[in-house]
């Protein structure tokens, strides 16, 4: 089945010098908003959301590189190369500063965008960044998944496997959840998860730092830990500490997926956050 971000969005290929950039686009019917997904993720994982915003917003949705339709880049998955790449596709594509949104690792794209180049943002959200997960890393949920699923995807495997590790690790998972993650992970470079693993994601990134830099206007939406989130109370007040022009809150009844746990929710705030400032 089409969702209605499927019957809108167009997909494009913005080309650099040595990669593209898979992005998709809806209707011209206002400000532009960038919607950037999670690691191992990919475009479509706004389908919940994005035809909330695609009658009042110029709505684009990227995939990140090493992840959907964009290039695979050898040794090129550090956080900020991926900021970079948006930088690229805001200049290039959309021609004017944007809103945007950022999921986990997107969100801590969007911040390495907020900080390095303010004049092409608006306004952002960061929905549960993972801006300090390397001093959690021993034990941490999300290293363990990774390390398990890269393990199945350094063999090589076909579709049927992927898709019996996913039912395995995720029981709660319905067969639709469990197909559409199977095909994400089948198109993500496995370096992706290595680079993260090994540190090199984020080698001298520093989030603090980046946080003082990021001037334009921001949210800072936080999960609740006990339900998943990959931002932890203390670490979410550091952060609010360091923004300098930032509202932040926090929802006791979400884990780390916000948005499509509560989709109509987070629709509502995105928009109310971003009106404040279409105009200014």
């Amino acid at each position: 089945m089409r969702s209605a971000s499927t019957e809108t969005m167009r997909e494009s290929t913005l080309q650099l010098d040595d990669r593209h950039i898979n992005y998709a686009e809806g209707p011209q019917n206002g400000p532009p908003m960038l919607l950037i997904h999670g690691i191992s993720g990919r475009w479509q994982d706004w389908d919940s959301v994005s035809p909330c915003f695609t009658s009042d917003w110029h709505v684009y949705a990227v995939d990140l590189r090493g992840h959907g339709k964009s290039s695979w880049v050898t040794n090129g998955y550090h956080w900020r190369q991926y900021a970079l790449d948006q930088a690229e596709l805001i200049e290039r594509v959309i021609g004017q500063p944007a809103f945007v949104v950022g999921h986990s690792l997107g969100g801590v794209t969007a911040l390495g965008l907020n900080a390095e180049r303010t004049d092409l943002v608006r306004a952002a959200i960061y929905e549960d960044p993972p801006l300090f997960v390397h001093q959690r890393w021993e034990g941490n949920q999300f290293r363990l998944s990774f390390t398990a699923t890269l393990d199945v995807l350094d063999t090589n495997p076909d579709f049927a496997t992927v898709l019996t590790h996913i039912k395995e690790t995720n029981p709660e998972y319905d067969d639709v959840r469990c197909h559409d993650r199977a095909e994400k992970l089948l198109a993500m470079d496995p370096d992706v998860f290595r680079s993260t693993l090994s540190g090199r994601a984020r080698a001298n990134w520093r989030s603090e730092d980046l946080l003082q830099l990021a001037q334009a206007p921001s949210l800072l939406l936080q999960a609740e830990p006990s339900l998943g989130s990959a931002l932890f109370d203390d670490e979410a007040e550091k952060a609010m500490g360091l923004l300098p022009n930032a509202e932040y809150e926090k929802w006791d009844d979400s884990g780390h997926g916000m948005h499509n746990s509560y989709p109509e929710r987070f629709a509502e705030r995105v928009l109310t956050f971003f009106d404040a400032f279409r105009d200014v």
